[in-house]
């Protein structure tokens, strides 16, 4: 699994074609002896601070819970892949059914857990380039990754557009001598996503080279242009209900409580 995880979707894909194929079973011969070529190992690029913020400017607002499901995930591109087309084909499952067919599915347990929220699921899957390179980054990159999370938040907040609502509980603590803002939850078996412009609620992007705008994909046609124009708007509430107990999204679990440690930079 960390093989394909890492090599992305379309390495992976390529390399299940390959080896499935009957003509990769029969292979030639070399008429003469060769030397095996040194094994190349191709560099993660770093990715600068500005492109850092450009990548999760989509989902920086989300809360905690949500947004450490969607960064896990985001290393497993091929699953991301399988969890929506399966999503798709078991539209008759509700409630229990649905949550008992996904955990018997070998998915990582944060794919597990957005089966609850489906829209993520798709527009995921539908993104998938910026799913593989946020994967990407948050893999070579996992501290950088989130103290851009938390500048973009910080920018939101000090421009009150990262505020308190029945959606959502907005707070700022102090770790390690450093503030961090949390999202959380306003109910617990309740989550909102957030809709938002990044030049609304982040202010004017300073970063030319890397504009926010190729990862800015809308909203559903049900949120007025007019909300989304000042600020941040919710979409429906995702009742987790049953999802929220027992398993993968019990107390303790993907939905139980924030998987994000922001002091210490990890999930």
């Amino acid at each position: 699994m960390q093989f394909l995880r890492r090599m992305g979707v379309a390495g992976a894909i390529l390399a299940s074609l390959f080896i499935s194929s009957p003509a990769s079973a029969q292979t030639a011969e070399p008429s003469q002896p060769t030397s095996p070529a040194p094994a190349q190992t191709p560099e993660q690029e770093t990715l600068k601070p500005a492109e850092l913020e450009a990548l999760v400017a989509p989902i920086a607002l989300y809360p905690d819970t949500l947004l450490s499901n969607v960064l896990m995930a985001s290393t497993y591109p091929l699953e991301v892949v399988h969890a929506e087309r399966w999503l798709k084909q078991k539209k008759d499952l509700q409630a229990d059914a649905l949550k008992s067919a996904a955990e018997k599915q070998q998915w990582d347990a944060s794919i597990k857990a957005l089966i609850a929220t489906p829209s993520i699921l798709q527009m995921m899957n539908e993104h998938l380039e910026w799913t593989q390179k946020l994967g990407e980054a948050f893999l070579a990159q996992q501290q950088d990754v989130m103290d851009a999370v938390q500048r973009l938040r910080m920018k939101a907040y000090d421009r009150k557009k990262l505020v308190t609502t029945n959606e959502q509980k907005v707070t700022v603590r102090d770790d390690q001598n450093r503030q961090f803002i949390y999202i959380e939850p306003a109910a617990p078996e309740s989550i909102y996503v957030p809709y938002y412009e990044p030049q609304v609620v982040f202010g004017d992007w300073p970063y030319s080279d890397y504009p926010a705008y190729p990862y800015y994909w809308g909203y559903p046609g049900y949120i007025a242009a007019g909300v989304i124009a000042t600020g941040v708007a919710f979409g429906a509430a995702y009742a987790l209900g049953r999802w929220a107990t027992g398993g993968y999204w019990g107390s303790g679990g993907w939905w139980g409580g924030s998987r994000v440690n922001w002091g210490g930079g990890a999930i």
